[in-house]
């Protein structure tokens, strides 16, 4: 709470709580007002980031480029982006009422931030989206669609936003995908994982067994010198060798 002062803080808590706004800014961390959903996750999302400081940065950097893979509404790339104001940031969200409230958290802040409605897989390919655990908009569910069906989703991988942006390296990558993490590192990430500065990511094994031990495999066979920490439901990987 002293982030952002004891008063205003309780004042927006109380808000938050009793679903009195749809539109918070807070002044001191954030350049521009943020839209939130009523009767929504993203409330708690809000507090997560602006409140509990769930970003919390283990290395002093200074990025040029931000991914920020399943971007949600959008609060993640807007605390990135009045943390790092130069930085450009490529925002990856695939569910459409997400991607909605996200374009328009992120529009004030101009060409500065790349917005792609896919899923981030480790190939392209074709998926379904779905709220497969029942937990609402800030946990939806991407899972390859075999069948190709009408409403099926495509898929980007790091790699291709590498090349159609003329990227030499990433200096922050954030993932929370929804258990997606699985098959992001679990191949087809031999050439972008040593090039990556800084992940910080959720892995998802509560929800599936089994997702977590593709990115520790990926990261002991990609960088030879790392750091880890663990800051509430978050991992941060640091790569020492760049």
């Amino acid at each position: 709470m002293n982030r952002i002062g004891l008063v205003k803080g309780t004042l927006l808590f109380v808000k938050l709580k009793l679903n009195l706004t749809k539109q918070i800014q807070i002044q001191k961390n954030m350049k521009y007002p943020v839209y939130l959903r009523p009767n929504t996750s993203d409330k708690s999302i809000f507090e997560l980031i602006f409140i509990d400081n769930e970003y919390k940065m283990f290395q002093d950097i200074t990025p040029k480029t931000i991914i920020d893979a399943g971007a949600n509404i959008g609060l993640s790339t807007v605390f990135f982006k009045n943390k790092f104001p130069n930085a450009n940031v490529i925002c990856i969200e695939p569910d459409a009422s997400n991607f909605e409230v996200l374009a328009q958290n992120t529009k004030p802040y101009g060409n500065d931030i790349t917005l792609i409605q896919k899923g981030l897989w480790n190939k392209i390919t074709k998926t379904k989206i779905s709220d497969k655990y029942n937990m609402g908009k800030w946990a939806m569910v991407i899972e390859e669609d075999l069948n190709n069906s009408a409403d099926s989703l495509d898929t980007i991988t790091i790699d291709k936003i590498m090349e159609d942006h003329k990227l030499e390296r990433i200096d922050l990558l954030k993932i929370d995908i929804e258990t997606a993490e699985k098959y992001v590192f679990m191949n087809n990430y031999e050439n972008w994982l040593p090039k990556t500065k800084m992940i910080i990511i959720e892995l998802h094994d509560w929800m599936e067994k089994g997702t977590a031990q593709p990115f520790f495999m990926a990261i002991t066979k990609s960088i030879a010198n790392f750091s880890i920490y663990h800051h509430g439901e978050l991992t941060t990987v640091i790569n020492e060798d760049l």
